[in-house]
């Protein structure tokens, strides 16, 4: 079932700006095309890797809003997933973070060499336990619910708190949370920031109309919140009203340990894919990596903006996590929104599991 699809001839052009990211994959441009709208939708509608993450809500558009959107499935109760579908956009949130960073400092250019390592992954602040069943940061016994409270949390692996940097993992990507939860505590100014008013202080500098909570103190995965909130975010960055569209690709580093030459200790992503100022960056050939920047989270929420900056995307979802780490549900979403993506830049619908 697709629900609020916009035609084209009424939907408006695309917003601009250049990118060092890597061009879309031969074979198309970036739309939209005549074709643009049915191929995504059919893509959305019929593509295996989508019906696999049904039900969710998709959307493509620019800086002015929609262009073209969609609803696929229905849950348990019968109602489909829309954009104010509120869900926990669990790493989702790493990208709203960060763009409330680059915007608090002014522009892309102002992070000190001090933020880009907790930003990029490489801070060594990887102490942070991951649990996608619970709390990561439950309440304290006493005290305020916040940032430092959280990072006072032992691990009990090797009996030091989230706030303990492990030697060995400086300088090396290694996706934790603790490098934005330190970030937030050290040099975001958010450490003593109650939890019931985390979300107002990110969010009022993000735009008039950004709406969200954090369900716990968690700043890599606590959001819940809206597609259509989310989207808002998404437009700021493409007209430039949010300082990130200059930071898209800043500090990138590799991600994939297995890769040669890559100096790496963990990813959730099986790709080749190299991480920036907390999004990834899509640039895996093997997998015709079109160079878009996201943020892929654990439950399925999945954000994009492709490489030419001129569009945004999303896949809004909520489903139960498949193993006890890392991004499955995520890269779930990622595997069907990237053809989404792909068939409205090139007009063309895609009916295999990798962009064509």
């Amino acid at each position: 079932m697709v629900l609020g699809v916009c035609a084209l001839a009424s939907c408006g052009g695309g917003g601009g700006g250049g990118s060092s990211a890597p061009a879309p994959p031969s074979g198309g441009g970036v739309g939209p095309t005549a074709t643009s709208l049915s191929a995504a939708t059919d893509t959305a509608n019929n593509n295996a890797l989508c019906s696999a993450i049904a039900p969710f809500y998709w959307e493509i558009g620019n800086d002015k809003g929609a262009l073209a959107s969609g609803s696929v499935g229905v849950d348990s109760t019968g109602s489909p997933v829309t954009t104010s579908t509120k869900v926990s956009i669990a790493s989702a949130s790493k990208w709203v973070y960060g763009t409330y960073i680059v915007q608090v400092r002014g522009s892309a250019a102002a992070l000190t060499a001090q933020d880009i390592p907790f930003l990029n992954f490489t801070s060594g602040y990887t102490n942070m336990t991951t649990s996608l069943t619970s709390s990561d940061c439950p309440p304290p016994a006493s005290g305020a619910d916040t940032v430092n409270a959280c990072l006072t949390q032992i691990n009990p692996a090797n009996g030091q708190p989230f706030s303990f940097q492990v030697p060995n993992t400086i300088g090396f990507f290694d996706y934790n949370s603790g490098h934005l939860e330190n970030h937030a505590s050290q040099l975001g100014g958010l450490g003593d920031t109650a939890n019931s008013d985390l979300g107002t202080v990110v969010g009022q500098e993000l735009g008039a109309n950004i709406d969200f909570i954090y369900t716990e103190p968690l700043i890599a995965g606590g959001i819940y919140t809206s597609a259509s909130v989310y989207a808002q975010i998404l437009q700021g960055i493409l007209s430039g009203a949010l300082a990130m569209h200059d930071a898209l690709d800043t500090g990138a580093v590799c991600t994939q340990p297995s890769a040669p030459g890559c100096n790496a200790v963990f990813s959730p992503i099986p790709e080749a894919w190299h991480y920036s100022i907390a999004h990834w960056i899509e640039d895996d050939p093997s997998t015709h990596g079109d160079g878009a920047f996201s943020s892929p989270g654990a439950f399925g929420f999945y954000p994009w903006i492709e490489a030419s900056k001129a569009y945004y995307g999303l896949v809004s979802r909520e489903a139960p996590p498949a193993g006890v780490s890392g991004e499955q549900q995520g890269y779930a979403s990622v595997k069907c929104g990237r053809l989404i993506r792909h068939a409205w830049d090139t007009g063309a619908e895609q009916t295999g599991n990798i962009p064509n």
